[in-house]
């Protein structure tokens, strides 16, 4: 989702700060973000402040250290924290944000990707069998771009 959200945002004309890890800085940095900040070496918060909009796919202590950085009027969306709104501290902004299947939007963004108008790297091609395992990939962050299932192998 974040190579998507950064797409989107330099569409919009924003100034992006990314995190990624030391391996995925100069793919970050080819999607247009402004400022890539490798996670592994270099704590966020301390290279940005006065952020509009965060967000947050890693939860737990990263989620608490977010509110460091967001301007007064900031907010941070979070899809990995249903707690984001017990976590969220008293004059800030936090949102729970859960994705809806549609299939029309789902459309336009594969034919986006099809006319190179939107990156998309597909990291792994998988069997309906072997899902779960590459599930599992992505939860521990072993796997890099888009797992794309192949319900005909």
């Amino acid at each position: 989702m974040g190579a998507f959200a950064v797409q989107f945002a330099k569409r919009l004309g924003a100034f992006v700060a990314a995190t990624a890890s030391g391996k995925d800085l100069d793919v970050v940095r080819a999607l247009g973000a402004d400022q890539v900040i490798d996670f592994q070496t270099q704590r966020f918060e301390s290279l940005v402040s006065d952020i509009d909009l965060v967000l947050e796919y890693v939860g737990g202590e990263v989620l608490d250290r977010d509110w460091q950085v967001l301007s007064p009027s900031g907010v941070v969306v979070g899809t990995s924290s249903p707690d984001i709104l017990a976590r969220t501290p008293a004059g800030r902004r936090g949102l729970w944000f859960v994705m809806k299947p549609d299939a029309a939007l789902l459309e336009r963004l594969a034919n986006e990707v099809s006319r190179g108008e939107l990156q998309a790297r597909v990291g792994e091609v998988v069997s309906f069998a072997g899902l779960p395992e590459a599930i599992e990939r992505n939860r521990i962050g072993a796997s890099r771009g888009k797992t794309v299932v192949d319900f005909t192998a």
